[in-house]
């Protein structure tokens, strides 16, 4: 059975979903290995955008960041599991402590020295910020 890797694409819930994680979704799927798949939901802005998240971390938002527009970013709801944890989707990939490989290009950080480098940077400048994601055990996407 040949298998097909999802990673770098989205997932796009149909009309008929009812799950109220996934009705309306957009994921775009980061890693798909035959033990699962992650994924960030891209299109639910909570009500947070990055100065708050920064504010309640703890990391003072320099000029930099500031200047960047980033502070004004909305947060996202990135999906059901481990909502109280951070994950910042970014171009360039960059080399952070906790980096998931997207693509050559795009990485998935859930480490603090992401945050801290945007703060006093402004750079990665291209970010999705969410709060959880979705997750799926071995063969349960694919259905």
């Amino acid at each position: 059975m040949n298998t097909v890797s999802l990673a770098n694409h989205f997932l796009i819930a149909m009309p008929a979903m009812t799950d109220p994680n996934f009705a309306r979704s957009l994921t775009f799927i980061c890693e798909h290995t035959p033990e699962g798949a992650l994924g960030i939901i891209v299109n639910r802005p909570i009500d947070m955008n990055v100065a708050g998240l920064f504010e309640r971390v703890n990391i003072p938002l320099e000029t930099a960041a500031a200047k960047s527009g980033l502070s004004n970013l909305p947060v996202y709801f990135g999906g059901p599991v481990q909502t109280d944890r951070g994950f910042v989707l970014h171009r360039p990939k960059g080399q952070w402590h906790s980096t998931l490989a997207v693509t050559d290009e795009i990485g998935l950080t859930s480490s603090r020295d992401i945050l801290q480098a945007m703060s006093e940077s402004g750079n990665p400048h291209e970010v999705v910020i969410a709060l959880g994601y979705a997750g799926w055990t071995a063969g349960q996407i694919e259905w």
